[in-house]
């Protein structure tokens, strides 16, 4: 089967569209997982769209050269995919990390889109391991990757700070799974280095609360165990147009075969 591929500044990036209709989405997915993650969403699309979601680099079937990638990188590929389409403007989903991404590009993207989705946006404010590892600086950082070469070492160091319950059980169970192999370790390194080209969304927030014409839909999970409502609270708290989803006895994971029946049916548009 042939390959759907944008050739970029830093790699190959590869994508998966589902549909031909004229309106555009794009679509970014969460960490570790990839674009063909966002098929299941294809049968709840309005009428007359098309669905292209990326592979991020270092996932999926994207080729990526370079250590890190940029805002910049993604505009580079969205230009790309508008020509290919002959579109102005397209609507912006965004899944965890992809949601997070989303939000970074609204200083940059906000002016082309029709509409904006997170589904449980990763990358607000929050507290604990997650804040001090997500905000650490950019040195700091580029020093603990060195060591993912020794991957063992780290998960023995994990295993006794979880053990001395100074490691909650929710970031060891992510350690163990993604130190796990070389291309996990490239993986995880990538993504933790380039989250630094946008660590602070308050911009972002100001951007879209400035763009009252702009749909911001906001869909979670009652029980998320990896971000929690008051992250998501403060978000709604910023963007007054924002029109928040929570699901009851639902978690991270929105776009399993349980949980996505449950909200597909609102991103219709009437």
């Amino acid at each position: 089967m042939q390959k759907n591929i944008l050739q970029l500044s830093g790699g190959e990036m590869q994508y998966h569209q589902f549909g031909t209709g004229s309106r555009l989405w794009i679509a970014f997915h969460g960490f570790a997982r990839e674009g063909s993650s966002f098929a299941s969403l294809a049968q709840f699309l309005p009428k007359n769209t098309c669905l292209i979601a990326l592979d991020l680099p270092w996932h999926g079937g994207t080729e990526w050269r370079e250590t890190n990638f940029t805002v910049a990188d993604i505009v580079q590929a969205i230009d790309q995919l508008l020509r290919l389409r002959q579109q102005t403007h397209y609507t912006a989903l965004g899944f965890s990390f992809g949601a997070r991404l989303c939000l970074a590009l609204a200083s940059v993207e906000a002016r082309r889109w029709e509409r904006l989705i997170l589904l449980a946006p990763d990358g607000l404010p929050r507290g604990g391991w997650y804040q001090f590892v997500d905000q650490a600086p950019l040195g700091f950082k580029k020093q603990v990757v060195k060591l993912f070469a020794q991957a063992q070492v780290l998960l023995r160091l994990a295993s006794t700070l979880y053990n001395w319950k100074l490691l909650d059980g929710l970031s060891y169970r992510f350690l163990r799974l993604h130190l796990q192999s070389e291309s996990s370790c490239k993986r995880l390194a990538g993504i933790w280095i380039s989250a630094a080209a946008f660590p602070s969304l308050r911009k972002s927030f100001k951007q879209i609360a400035a763009t009252p014409h702009l749909p911001v839909q906001l869909v979670t999970g009652n029980e998320d165990s990896v971000i929690p409502q008051t992250a998501f609270a403060h978000l709604a708290q910023h963007i007054p147009q924002l029109q928040w989803t929570k699901l009851a006895h639902a978690d991270h994971d929105l776009l399993s075969a349980a949980v996505l029946p449950r909200w597909g049916n609102i991103i219709q548009e009437s």
